[in-house]
């Protein structure tokens, strides 16, 4: 995987087993990106907390780690109420989807 700084793809290979569901997990993630948004504005910090172990336990069960470590920093930023390190979470992840190249092996 590449960097996550700049503009670069970022390419990961998954299972080809895995191909007819990728789009919607990513669809999904874009969702998620949306909501997280959105709980940051009402300081739902359980719920972005919720929503970072979802995330968490998803991208690694996918084969998306840089997905579970968002996750992570998500979960662990919403126990500490640092708002200003979800919201760069929640950038990292908008930024990981539009930059992800899938290879099927």
């Amino acid at each position: 995987m590449k960097d996550m700084s700049g503009d670069a793809t970022i390419q990961v290979e998954i299972d080809s087993d895995l191909e007819p569901i990728i789009p919607d997990f990513f669809e999904s993630r874009r969702r998620d990106c949306e909501l997280l948004g959105r709980l940051l504005e009402t300081d739902d910090l359980e719920e972005i907390s919720r929503l970072g172990h979802r995330l968490k336990g998803a991208g690694g069960s996918y084969g998306f780690d840089a997905i579970s470590e968002i996750g992570l920093a998500l979960e662990q930023a919403a126990a500490i109420q640092d708002k200003s390190s979800i919201a760069a979470s929640c950038d990292k992840l908008l930024h990981y989807l539009q930059h992800v190249r899938i290879v099927y092996g």
